[in-house]
């Protein structure tokens, strides 16, 4: 055992940092995310009130029979999936403010940390939710509720989580504040909707303040002497549009000056021009005036009414400094700064601090790639897969003094000799390196041309003509329920036939030119692009599916128990790897992970062929991963160019579909590094292809919605 450690030091070395990059970065991103051991964190699944202690005769009795389909609720306060931040200032005897939090479609709880994160720091009691068939919450939709909250259904999730709060003896009833992001947005509207038909019912209102993020205000939501505001990118990809005072339509960007902003403030009596409406950003407002604003961290003292818009994009709106700024002065300004705790400035955050941690986690979970690999290969059953490759060298040297044992071999003048010996090379040496004019343009014209077609294919293959091939593939159902996981592995598999598909073109041109140049002797000129593919027999594939699944399952190990030790996940902005309900979603990632892997086993043969005389590795890795990307941001940046430049989408069909891709440019970067560095271990392409499959496979998976039910293996 002990010579086992020592012969194989450098992986069990690189596999310590990589842990310990991982256990450092999660310690103190646990004790930003607990403002230094002063706030408890929970992982809340499946809770209701009675779960802490709660009676059921303390319950709410709620008739919402006013709303279309609605009847007499038990609000139980249930909670599917949360995370309840409680400062430990809050007390039965120091009863604290407290707000619920939720995210938008396609996103998870975590989404909003940065908010629930520096809240909690001031002393708000934070629950941040997911919502339906979204993150950790595996219900569907919202229909469970729909027969006894009617109409209101949509916002039934926000209501009970703010029912479990009002439950809590460290929560102050009069100061419960509601807050949702995109569709979080609408169920923020729907939750005050439900809080107002309660009121009128008789019940007691549990929720006195809601911040609307990036969606539209529904003033008709909204009990008199509540306080709401909105929160708003400037420009945002799917709200605030509406019309000036005199009848023409307005952009995000100019919601300030619009009817729509107007009739939220409760601004009346503007005139007909254009100009004549001019809301202030930040202001708050009270029967339509702007009044003074309190000092820092107190309380206005009466419900009013305030926008705010940040120079962002929607997307940006959680991740965003401006926007968290935003949120903590309003609910400062709804409920004052809780008691026993001091008034910290809206610009003083420490979020960033724990997602830096997080991203710096993100890192160390990459980082395990390549020792678990080296380590998986040393197993009896596996160690055939690792390859040792050798190539002939033959050494010069004057004949007199020649190397002992040396083949000689006597030249026209007897003058050298020449020894040939096995050299231990790199397993990509074996490629020829990229010379001549033919080889450069055969690679660097199919590079541009699948690159552009990457980008280009992105709106018909997901909004435009080819859609059909997603309906055609993965109509949604159980078995493949998720709303775009199967429109971007279309896409993918499309972009990975058509790389194949020029990749062949490319070869068969060069061979008929070797034909017609070389007669008989082409073949020897040929290069095969799938020379990387080469893996020995069927055994050796199921090994090397077998080392990648280990190898992902010790992986997703260390996130399972890490997240129960700190509860913290590794990411950046949309970008992260998170825990999952395994027994709903595994299959489902297994199914999807069939159809990506199509795309990921094309891209990793592909990635191993190209090599430059004189480059080093890692600039080759940085081209290949450029052309693996630049497509795709060359669509966004034309994308968003456009909307700073006139606040208008190049493609308003696509404000959805580019925003679900922000993360697969990381994605690809991170694939093109490991196909190619497992390369190097196996001498085929297969490992990586395998492991990129499922690494991002689940993360795709685990980071979104679905609309059907999760089919279990045999469902």
């Amino acid at each position: 055992m002990k010579n086992y450690f020592v012969t194989h030091k450098k992986a069990w070395i690189f596999l310590a940092i990589a842990l310990g990059v991982i256990l450092l970065s999660s310690f103190f991103g646990n004790m930003v995310q607990n403002s230094g051991y002063k706030v408890n964190v929970y992982d809340l699944r499946e809770v209701t009130a009675a779960d802490y202690g709660v009676e059921t005769s303390e319950m709410l009795t709620v008739d919402f029979s006013a709303i279309g389909g609605g009847s007499a609720v038990r609000v139980t306060g249930f909670v599917e999936s949360g995370l309840l931040f409680v400062p430990k200032s809050a007390s039965s005897t120091n009863k604290a403010p407290a707000v619920v939090l939720t995210h938008g479609y396609l996103n998870n709880r975590e989404m909003q940390l940065p908010f629930a994160v520096d809240l909690a720091r001031r002393g708000f009691v934070v629950l941040a939710i997911d919502r339906e068939n979204h993150g950790n919450n595996t219900d569907v939709s919202s229909s469970a509720y729909s027969a006894s909250y009617g109409s209101g259904a949509y916002g039934a999730a926000m209501y009970n989580a703010a029912a479990f709060l009002y439950y809590q003896d460290y929560v102050d009833q009069t100061r419960i504040g509601i807050s949702g992001h995109s569709m979080g947005g609408a169920a923020t509207n729907s939750g005050l909707l439900l809080d107002k038909t309660a009121r009128e019912a008789g019940a007691p209102g549990i929720i006195a303040a809601g911040l609307v993020q990036a969606n539209n205000p529904s003033n008709a939501s909204y009990a008199e002497g509540v306080t709401v505001g909105v929160l708003k990118a400037n420009d945002d990809e799917f709200f605030f549009k509406s019309t000036f005072a005199d009848g023409t339509p307005s952009i995000s960007r100019e919601y300030l000056h619009s009817v729509g902003a107007a009739n939220f403030v409760g601004l009346t009596g503007y005139g007909t021009s254009k100009d004549s409406i001019n809301i202030e950003n930040g202001a708050f407002y009270v029967d339509g005036k702007v009044v003074a604003d309190p000092q820092p961290g107190q309380a206005l003292g009466t419900s009013f009414r305030v926008i705010y818009e940040a120079d962002e994009i929607h997307p940006l709106n959680h991740f965003s400094v401006t926007s968290t700024s935003n949120l903590i002065n309003f609910f400062y300004t709804a409920f004052g700064t809780p008691a026993g705790c001091n008034y910290i400035a809206e610009g003083n955050q420490t979020w960033w601090v724990k997602e830096m941690f997080a991203t710096i986690g993100l890192v160390g979970f990459f980082m395990m790639v390549l020792p678990l690999a080296d380590l998986l290969l040393t197993i009896p059953c596996f160690k055939g897969l690792r390859k040792k490759f050798t190539k002939t060298v033959v050494t010069e040297c004057a004949a007199e003094g020649g190397a002992e044992g040396a083949t000689a071999t006597v030249t026209a003048d007897t003058t050298t000799t020449s020894t040939t010996s096995e050299v231990e090379v790199s397993s990509r040496e074996l490629f020829p390196a990229l010379k001549g004019v033919r080889r450069h343009v055969s690679y660097w014209v199919a590079a541009v041309v699948t690159t552009l077609f990457s980008g280009f294919m992105i709106e018909p293959i997901t909004s435009g003509s080819w859609s059909k091939l997603t309906k055609l593939f993965f109509s949604q159902n159980t078995y493949f329920p998720q709303d775009t996981t199967g429109t971007v592995a279309t896409w993918a598999i499309v972009c990975g036939l058509f790389a194949l598909l020029v990749t062949c073109l490319v070869w068969l041109v060069n061979h008929i030119i070797n034909v017609v140049k070389y007669k008989e002797d082409a073949w020897q000129y040929d290069s095969n692009p799938f020379e990387a593919a080469k893996i020995g027999g069927v055994a050796n594939f199921l090994k090397t599916v077998a080392v990648g699944l280990i190898l992902v399952f010790v992986m997703y190990l260390v996130v399972f128990i890490n997240w129960g030790i700190w509860k913290v996940d590794f990411r950046f902005w949309t970008f992260d790897v998170k825990v999952f309900n395994v027994y709903y979603m595994l299959p489902t990632m297994l199914r999807y992970a069939c159809a990506f892997f199509i795309f990921y086993a094309i891209n990793s043969i592909f990635n191993q062929t190209y090599k430059a005389s004189n480059l080093p590795e890692w600039a080759t890795i940085a081209i290949n991963a450029f052309f693996n990307v630049f497509g795709i941001l060359l669509v966004m940046l034309i994308q968003y160019g456009t909307f700073k430049s006139t606040g208008v989408l190049w493609q308003s069909n696509m404000s959805l579909t580019y925003i679900v891709l922000f993360p697969i440019i990381p994605v690809l970067i991170v694939a093109t590094i490991l196909s190619r560095r497992l390369y190097e271990r196996t001498g085929n392409a297969w490992l990586g292809a395998v492991v990129n499959t499922l690494i991002f496979t689940i993360m795709t998976v685990a980071n979104t919605s679905a609309s059907y039910a999760y089919a279990g293996f045999f469902a």
